[in-house]
C-alpha cells in the first residue's frame, strides 16, 4: 500500500538546514541553493572547499538551536547517531525532516528528478530504492523531448489570457490534446514557428500567435 503524498514545496528565501557535508549532503545542500532557499549547512569538518554556492557552513557539529526558525531539515552524516539526533530534534520543533540512511526514520524523501524549465518530473520509489527511482528517470528524461518546455511556456501564457477573458471554458485539458494532437511539439521542434501560430489560431482565433502570446522559437525555420 502506497503511503506516501507526493507535493511540489516552494522553498525561496526559507531556511533549509542540512547536517553533514558529504557526498550526500552536499548534494542536497546544492539542490536547495539552485531553488533559492536559504541553506545552512553544518559539519565539524573546517578542510572543506566544496561548499555550494550560496550555503552559509557552519564548521562545528550540530546543535539543536541550528534548527530554529527551519522550514526543512536534512540528517545526512555518516553518524547513525547524529542523524537520530537531529531527526529527534526536528521533530520536537514540528519540523519535517529527512534522514539519508533511513527512509523508515524520515518525514519525507527526496525523489529523482529533472526539470525542463517550469516542467519538472520526479520518480519515486517511497525510499525502497533510489537507484531504481534515478533509473525510471533516465529513462522518462530521454523520452521526453525539450519541446515541452516550450510548450509550457504558450500554454502557461494561453492559460493567463483566458482564465481572465469570457472564454475561459475553452481552456481545458482537451484543448491542449488538440494542440498535441495537431502536431504542435513537432512543429516546436523543428522550429515551426509559422505552424505553431496556425495551429493555435485555428483552436483560439486571432490574437494568440507566438508574437501575441510574448514566444520565440529558439530558431527560425530554415
Amino acid at each position: 500500500m502506497v503511503s506516501d503524498y507526493p507535493v511540489v514545496l516552494q522553498l525561496a528565501g526559507k531556511r533549509c538546514v542540512v547536517v553533514g557535508a558529504g557526498p550526500v549532503g552536499l548534494r542536497k545542500a546544492r539542490r536547495l541553493c539552485e531553488v533559492s532557499a536559504d541553506v545552512i549547512l553544518i559539519d565539524p569538518a573546517r578542510d572543506r572547499v566544496d561548499t555550494p554556492a550560496g550555503a552559509t557552513m557552519i564548521n562545528r557539529a550540530f546543535r539543536q538551536y541550528d534548527l530554529d526558525g527551519a522550514s526543512l531539515v536534512f540528517a545526512a552524516t555518516n553518524n547513525q547517531q547524529v542523524n537520530r539526533a537531529v531527526a529527534e530534534a526536528a521533530r520536537a520543533l514540528g519540523i519535517p525532516v529527512n534522514v539519508a540512511d533511513d527512509p523508515a526514520a524520515s518525514d519525507f524523501t527526496v525523489p529523482a528528478s529533472f526539470s525542463r524549465g517550469n516542467l519538472s518530473i520526479a520518480v519515486s520509489s517511497g525510499g525502497v530504492s533510489p537507484a531504481i527511482a534515478a533509473m525510471v528517470r533516465d529513462e522518462v528524461e530521454i523520452l521526453l523531448p525539450d519541446a515541452w518546455q516550450i510548450f509550457l511556456e504558450i500554454a502557461g501564457e494561453l492559460r493567463a489570457r483566458l482564465l481572465t477573458s469570457d472564454h475561459k471554458a475553452a481552456y481545458n485539458q482537451q484543448v491542449l490534446q488538440n494542440l498535441v494532437s495537431g502536431g504542435i511539439l513537432t512543429m516546436i521542434e523543428n522550429f515551426d514557428s509559422s505552424g505553431v501560430d496556425q495551429l493555435v489560431t485555428a483552436e483560439f482565433g486571432n490574437g494568440y500567435s507566438l508574437a501575441d502570446l510574448g514566444i520565440s522559437l529558439p530558431k527560425d525555420s530554415p
